[in-house]
């Protein structure tokens, strides 16, 4: 009996249902594919390093936790709204003698029903949407897509039914609470509680609007100035002043904007925009808290799409200096070592019985540490924030530096021609990002160097930005010092650079990657105690895409939950809203308002109050990516697979929204 009444219920709340159903299969989709994603071969292949592979499953298992919170919240408030919106009915049960434990088992078996079809669904989804998401992502990163297959990832669907079990579970629970607070006036009565309007006055509501938009310029401008890399304080002050200034802007925006419209009678006395500004300023006005959440949440995902999907750009630029050697490695210096061999990498190389073969042009060359630092040599041209970045990148010590007649070797075997040196010339070589600004300005104003008790010309007028070397850290460094240097000088590091002869990279390159990776696994520490780091060009791209990989797949992940969070969020207080408002809709009708008229109503409802947060959000979203230019490079196409993602799903929650509305209005009214 109760099966049939429950089945029932949800064939004909189909309408109510729709937009729970449809966060429940989004969710349940979204969670699947990214769980099933390391289980992709085309992903795999960005990292064939294990620690890689434990670290992407660890990140999306955790923030798989974090997501489950979030759409528990989610599935708990939705379900609420579903409750509330049906208190009337279940008020009905009781009045005819149902007792409250047989209300609660109907409900249970409703929430069952539409998590069991939602699941499978979902799942169905999930499993088509994952292998666009590899392909994506894989395409993105620039991955050989030989290594896509389809992949049903049985790990991951196991996954989403405990997790979704777990969260079923919950509001099953939290219905059964609900259900016993409830008292049978309260149902009986619940469409008839009115909103409560927070902001009438004229004056105070365009004077709170206008500090709303001082608070957020200013914030904008101090975020455009400091960047996301501003001190702690700074940066907080900066966020609590974007976050206020949001709230506020929610809290009198609708009243502010009436008061312009009534300025201009021809707008709004036609038709019957009076219904429709009155709607949208009690909806506004009473959620501006909602509305600021979602217009938050909305400009983290615009921002995660944008910097996921530009990733590629970002790392091709940081390697662009990394790119004249095949392979290198550098051996780091032991100072108390009496045996100077053990700080030599060619007898390193010599004593693990590896040698270089002759289509593997190689050199050798030392760094050493000055006694001179960064900071000193920039001093009077670095900001402040240039300094922290400095202390925080560990770049505050003593400054690297190379021979010239090792850097001269680097450069013959790249086949560049070598730069002579005098005894008093230094070269500057670098492409350290955090002082961009301040070394520019040094070598357009400065000639010399004052290194301990002596002065060195500049040789560049520009700094060189190509490394000596393949490295995992773009940022760099150098001078380049005469060979005869008399200051003082502490042997850093001694390394090698190789660059292959292309007919033999294959074997070049597994060579050096078997060699680097046992040199990770410590296999010749029996043979020689000395640290030695080396890294094939392949290598480093492979961990570069691999870490790509992490930051793309949790910037999809959140971005389209918080999406699917947002849309929901509204499309619910929507269908709310109207379920209290049908008195209002069924007065129009006397008066003799068409059906037409309050379609359309409805619809500018919706799509103003879609709007406004997303709106916002858009602004806040242009600014910060402003503000990170300087990490991500952007190009158009970021902007179009973003636009798409976030049209596309906001898209249809909108218009499910509009339909929904749409019935309840027809159905109460009828």
């Amino acid at each position: 009996m109760f099966s049939k009444i429950a089945i029932n219920n949800v064939k004909r709340s189909f309408r109510d249902y729709s937009i729970y159903f449809l966060t429940l299969t989004l969710a349940v989709c979204i969670f699947y594919s990214f769980n099933s994603i390391e289980a992709q071969n085309a992903i795999l292949e960005l990292n064939k390093n294990p620690i890689f592979h434990d670290s992407l499953s660890k990140l999306i298992t955790g923030t798989s936790i974090f997501v489950s919170f979030v759409l528990g919240g989610l599935i708990i408030y939705a379900n609420n709204f579903l409750i509330k919106k049906r208190k009337k009915e279940l008020g009905i049960y009781m009045t005819l003698g149902m007792p409250k434990r047989k209300i609660s088992k109907i409900l249970l078996l409703e929430t069952f029903i539409i998590g069991l079809v939602s699941l499978i669904a979902g799942l169905l989804l999930g499993i088509l949407l994952s292998q666009g998401l590899s392909l994506l992502v894989a395409n993105i990163l620039g991955v050989d897509l030989n290594h896509y297959q389809f992949i049903i990832s049985l790990n991951a669907v196991i996954k989403s039914v405990v997790y979704f079990g777990i969260i079923y579970v919950l509001v099953m629970l939290f219905n059964q609470y609900t259900i016993s607070k409830y008292k049978l006036i309260d149902m009986l009565h619940a469409s008839k509680k009115n909103e409560e309007v927070k902001l009438k006055n004229a004056f105070i509501s365009v004077l709170v609007f206008t500090l709303s938009v001082v608070l957020l310029v200013t914030a904008y401008a101090r975020i455009l100035k400091t960047g996301f890399s501003a001190e702690n304080t700074e940066l907080f002050i900066t966020v609590i002043m974007g976050v206020f200034g949001t709230l506020i802007f929610f809290f009198s925006t609708s009243s502010f904007f009436i008061h312009v419209v009534k300025k201009n009678k021809k707008v709004y006395l036609k038709g019957i925009n009076i219904f429709i500004l009155r709607q949208i300023n009690n909806k506004i006005n009473t959620n501006f808290l909602s509305m600021t959440l979602i217009c938050l949440m909305l400009f983290l995902t615009i921002t995660l799409l944008f910097t996921a999907f530009d990733l590629k750009g970002t790392i091709d630029r940081s390697l662009e200096g990394n790119k004249e050697f095949d392979a290198s490695a550098h051996l780091v210096v032991d100072s108390e070592s009496e045996d100077s061999r053990e700080n030599d990498i060619e007898q390193y190389l010599k004593d693990i019985n590896f040698s270089f073969e002759n289509n593997e042009k190689h050199v050798f060359f030392s760094e050493y540490k000055l006694s001179l630092t960064i900071e000193d040599m920039l001093s009077d041209y670095l900001t402040e924030q240039e300094q922290l970045d400095l202390v925080n990148d560990y770049l505050g010590g003593a400054m690297s530096a190379i021979k010239i007649s090792d850097y001269n070797s680097i450069l013959e075997i790249t086949g560049n021609d070598a730069i002579p040196l005098d005894n008093d010339e230094v070269l500057v070589v670098s492409s350290y990002n955090n002082v961009t600004d301040a070394l520019p300005e040094f070598m357009e104003n400065e000639d010399s160097i004052q290194i301990e008790d002596k002065k060195y010309t500049i040789k560049n007028d520009v700094a060189i930005e190509k490394n000596i070397k393949a490295n995992l850290d773009s940022d760099f460094f150098y001078l380049v010092i005469p060979d005869n240097f008399d200051g003082d000088l502490e042997l850093e590091s001694t390394n090698f650079n190789v660059i292959y002869d292309e007919r033999y990279f294959d074997e070049s390159e597994e060579r050096f990657s078997t060699l680097f990776n046992d040199m990770w696994d410590n296999k010749y520490r029996d043979v020689s105690p000395a640290l030695v780091i080396g890294n094939t060009l392949d290598q480093i791209k492979d961990r570069q895409n691999g870490m790509a990989a992490l930051v793309v797949f949790i910037g999809l992940f959140l971005g389209l939950i918080f999406i699917i969070s947002s849309a929901a969020v509204m499309a619910l207080q929507q269908l709310s809203d109207a379920s209290e408002s049908l008195g209002r809709y069924k007065a129009l009708r006397r008066i003799g308002v068409t059906e037409r008229m309050i379609n359309k109503a409805i619809l500018k409802q919706s799509f103003i109050y879609f709007l406004a947060p997303l709106s916002l959000a858009i602004v806040h979203s242009i600014v910060g990516i402003i503000a990170l230019s300087d990490i991500f490079s952007f190009h158009y196409e970021s902007i179009i697979v973003s636009t798409l993602f976030l049209g596309i799903i906001y898209g249809v929650y909108f218009y499910a929204t509009y339909v929904g509305v749409k019935n309840v209005v027809k159905i109460g009214n009828s």
